[in-house]
This record gives C-alpha cells, sequence and structure tokens, in this order.
C-alpha cells in the first residue's frame, strides 16, 4: 500500500471535505493513520505537499478508487481509513457517506464487502418509527 501512498492520502483528504468542511480532528486523524501506514511520523514531501494544494473541488474520487482497484484486500483498510476519517469530527453526513460508497465502487467492491461501513437508510427509517412510536409522535 506503501506505493500507493499519494492515492491514499487524495482518498482521506477527499473524505474529510466530503461534507464541505474540513475540521482539526479530520486532518489530525489523516495525518495519525498515514503514519501508522508509513510507519513514520515524517512523511515524506510529496505527502505534505498533498496537505497543502489538495483541491477538493479538483479532486475525482472515482479516478483515485479505480487506481486502487488492483489492491486485493488492501481496498477494505482503505476503506476503513475512509470511515475513520469521516468519524472523526463526530458527525455522519450523507454526503461522507456517499463518498466512501464511490471510493469502494471505483476500487471495485460489492456492497456486501463494505456495508458495515455505511449508513443502513433501512435501519434509520426503522429507528424514527420505533422513537415515534414509543415518544407518541
Amino acid at each position: 500500500m506503501q506505493d500507493h501512498i499519494l492515492t491514499i492520502t487524495d482518498l482521506l483528504l477527499g473524505a474529510a471535505y466530503a461534507d464541505k468542511r474540513l475540521e482539526g480532528n479530520e486532518t489530525a486523524k489523516i495525518r495519525s493513520l498515514l503514519a501508522k501506514l508509513l510507519g513514520s511520523a515524517t512523511f515524506p514531501a510529496a505527502v505534505e505537499a498533498r496537505f497543502k494544494d489538495f483541491s477538493p473541488a479538483a479532486f475525482d474520487v472515482e479516478k483515485a478508487g479505480a487506481h486502487l482497484a488492483g489492491l486485493d484486500g488492501d481496498r477494505r483498510k482503505v476503506l476503513e481509513m475512509i470511515a475513520a476519517v469521516s468519524e472523526s469530527d463526530e458527525e455522519i453526513d450523507l454526503s461522507e457517506d456517499r463518498y466512501l460508497r464511490q471510493a469502494a465502487e471505483a476500487m471495485g467492491l460489492a456492497a456486501k464487502d463494505f456495508r458495515d461501513l455505511v449508513v443502513d437508510f433501512q435501519e434509520v427509517d426503522e429507528l424514527e418509527g420505533i422513537l415515534a412510536d414509543t415518544l407518541g409522535l
């Protein structure tokens, strides 16, 4: 996966910007994940440049995901990293969920391979129904 560190960095930055705002926790989480992946808290200059120069508007999640399609088992690890970045602001919204799905599909993963990482809207609907019945709404 280290051979794809720039693409992974871009995907993680894309996850942080998926909700149109970059929170401090997200940057720290990305740095932590990359440090674990690289085995060092000191990043190559090209990775540091990504943090400074990343353009969410110009980023193409499908193209980046497709670049990682050949990683086999490591694709799931990349998705888990994306999910960790999305969760680091302690708020999951639909745009972050949609971003994770786009990345997964671009990497060639079937929905069953990442179902546990995304929001299950059927469960949300059921929970809202239970709450409405319980609270008499």
